[in-house]
């Protein structure tokens, strides 16, 4: 309020200037008691709140100062731009008399004492080290959500950082590294990075680019690295990040991204990440919004995840579904799991290794009953070596699987409403004594398959419809080679086939 005054006191004392003129001095009082008015005008609005945008007089100068001697600065006219000279935050600031409300954030936004904003001159990302993300910061929490609350766009320098408290996200964001670069140890808190705190805030163009994390919390929790539940979520991409938990106490997962009643999210890929969870890699669900396809466009695609109890699991209401060119190893559960009524699902081109109870298992039903038109596509997928574990399809509707390449221990196993689906192309190895089971579904074409239990101790049926509702089953130009006993193919408790033009390993034509 001083400088105000001082300000307008040296204007009265220029207009008092050229009195000395006869014209000049008949306006006199006029101009004295003007200038008074002044004085109280500006004493008055030197007093409100700093967003009455009251304008300072400027210089068009560059002041050199460091961060604590800007937030003290006082003096009129202010200077148009700063350069700081603080270690790790040197740059230009240029002054900002529109805004009065952005917090002092360290970063890109400085306050004087006066509430004077200055905002960083930069181009590209928001470097973090200006935010004080450092890695001899014992948690960078605090000061990584400073950086993300400040910059649209935020880069994390190489290093290994701690972090103790979790990062609240917000729309319109990115946070990237360079990948295999950052090393972000969580030894507090599973949940590296959630959604805000109030669930009826969205979360909209988010990317989460190039981080890792190394888990080492003794915490218990089933959430997450990153944890997303309750808002609608839209325009979210994770990519190229890992994570591994090896030295964590609990079943947590990597990405857990719930859809809860009444809210949606779509268009959502996770794709180039290497996860090892203890508990899932990546879980996308939608469970309480019955029969409501509110999760849209999810693509899973190029990732590794390994040593979980799931690799991939996507359940609940949901359509267009990609899973492609994921590698999945060692799930003692689930490699990839598509579970209670996903519809238009494709799960194209994926590696399996290892062991596992079922490396794949697969639902798509829009209805829960089956009745959707359309139904999972399952193509181009393939084992590395022989997997310990078989494959499921439920509630597959018209499936096509073709032109996989499985060599497993368990069978494959179709059921529940997997009705009028195609199984062509494949080359399938298994080492149970029943290859393929089709339990109470009918009207499944199988053609042009390579399919094998050479190796096992025994064989019942390479190919068993059971069930009186298995029926009309249709098997052409298939090529079998069995294990010892047993039969081809077979009906049993009401099961149905017609085959022709099978052949076993030697050519010759099997019914």
């Amino acid at each position: 309020m001083l400088d105000y005054i001082r300000f307008i006191t040296n204007l009265k004392q220029d207009l008092l200037v050229p009195i000395s003129h006869s014209k000049t001095m008949k306006k006199l009082p006029h101009m004295a008691g003007l200038c008074s008015l002044m004085i109280l005008f500006c004493i008055n609005a030197s007093c409100k709140k700093a967003d009455d945008n009251f304008n300072e007089p400027v210089e068009q100068r560059t002041d050199t100062l460091t961060i604590a001697q800007l937030r003290d600065f006082g003096s009129l006219p202010l200077p148009s731009r700063i350069y700081i000279t603080d270690a790790r935050k040197q740059g230009l600031f240029n002054l900002d008399q529109g805004d009065r409300k952005t917090a002092d954030n360290l970063g890109v936004t400085l306050v004087t004492s006066h509430g004077i904003r200055y905002k960083r001159e930069y181009t590209g990302p928001a470097n973090a080290l200006w935010f004080d993300v450092l890695p001899s910061d014992d948690d960078i929490g605090p000061e990584l959500q400073n950086a993300v609350n400040g910059a649209d766009d935020v880069f994390i320098p190489d290093g290994s950082y701690r972090q103790r408290t979790t990062v609240r996200l917000r729309s319109n964001m990115k946070l990237q590294a360079n990948p295999g670069k950052v090393l972000i140890t969580l030894p507090a808190t599973y949940v590296s990075l959630a959604n805000a705190i109030d669930p009826k805030i969205d979360l909209n163009n988010v990317v989460i680019d190039g981080l890792s994390w190394n888990v080492t919390t003794r915490e218990n929790g089933t959430f997450g690295t990153i944890y997303i539940d309750s808002p609608n979520v839209a325009n979210l991409t994770i990519q190229n990040c890992t994570s591994k938990d090896y030295d964590s106490k609990d079943s947590t997962n990597w990405l857990t991204l719930k859809i809860p009643a009444g809210k949606s999210a779509e268009n959502i890929v996770v794709k180039n990440n290497v996860v090892r969870a203890r508990r899932m890699g990546c879980e996308i669900f939608n469970h309480d919004n019955y029969n409501k396809y509110v999760g849209k466009n999810i693509e899973v695609s190029n990732n590794t995840f390994y040593d979980c109890h799931f690799g991939i699991s996507l359940s609940g209401p949901m359509e267009n579904i990609t899973v492609e060119n994921n590698t999945v190893k060692n799930c003692s559960l689930y490699g990839i799991e598509i579970a209670g009524a996903l519809r238009n699902v494709k799960i194209n081109s994926n590696k399996f290794e290892g062991k596992f109870d079922k490396f794949f298992i697969g639902s798509n039903d829009g209805n829960g009953n089956g009745s959707v038109t359309g139904g999972m596509t399952i193509t181009g997928n393939e084992t590395i070596g022989r997997c310990t574990g078989g494959i499921a399809l439920y509630n597959g509707g018209t499936f096509a699987f073709a032109n996989n390449k499985f060599n497993m221990t368990g069978m494959i196993e179709i059921s529940h409403s997997s009705n009028g689906g195609s199984f062509n192309d494949n080359t399938i190895e298994s080492m149970s004594s029943k290859v393929i089971i089709c339990d109470n579904t009918s009207n499944n074409r199988f053609t042009n398959n390579s399919i094998s239990n050479r190796n096992a101790s025994a064989n019942q049926a390479m190919f068993m419809a059971y069930g009186n509702k298995s029926l009309n089953h249709v098997l052409t130009s298939n090529r079998f080679t069995k294990g010892p006993g047993g039969k081809y193919m077979e009906g049993a408790d009401g099961g149905t086939y017609k085959a022709s033009d099978n052949q076993d390993e030697s050519g010759r034509i099997v019914q």
